[in-house]
């Protein structure tokens, strides 16, 4: 399991300063650990395309934030996807749990999201990278790179575990 106090410092020490979403018991100790940080600020949204908004809004100011939501989220946020972060070519990265995978198949739209997760993003065109925990530094370096290279919304895909139990 990756160290959430441990990301947050790589984050932060990559220039991210704040960080907005919706919850998820994948990123519970995470969420945790951003309550406490005194590196990242947490702004918490009501629904995920408000966070993406509350991102881009802090990247307009000159300050870089990344968004955690559920991948149900990705159904809510392709206005301002879209109409915001795309057009404008907003880098942005998103921490997205990949529900649905088993073992957790206990709701099903869980389910029904896991299946179609990675369809959505290439629906998109949005990059993503599955976060694992032997090479988690590598993933986000690259990540950010392709986000900043490109100015474009790149996604890691969060697997149960891999952050919190």
């Amino acid at each position: 399991m990756i160290d959430s106090a441990e990301l947050i410092s790589y984050l932060h020490g990559h220039g991210f300063t704040l960080a907005s979403g919706v919850p998820c018991s994948y990123f519970k100790e995470l969420f945790i650990e951003l309550e406490k940080s005194d590196k990242i600020n947490y702004v918490s949204a009501t629904r995920e395309d408000e966070a993406v908004g509350i991102s881009c809004g802090y990247y307009l100011g000159g300050k870089q934030s990344f968004v955690i939501m559920q991948n149900s989220g990705l159904a809510t946020i392709g206005d301002a996807l879209t109409s915001l972060a795309q057009l404008y070519q907003i880098p942005l990265l998103l921490f997205v749990s990949y529900r649905g995978l088993e073992p957790d198949t206990d709701f099903p739209e869980h389910s029904i999201m896991g299946d179609v997760t990675e369809e959505i993003l290439n629906a998109y065109n949005v990059p993503y990278e599955i976060l694992y925990e032997q090479d988690w530094q590598d993933t986000i370096n690259r990540a950010i790179e392709e986000m900043i290279t490109n100015n474009e919304v790149v996604c890691i895909l969060v697997e149960k575990g891999v952050l919190s139990e």
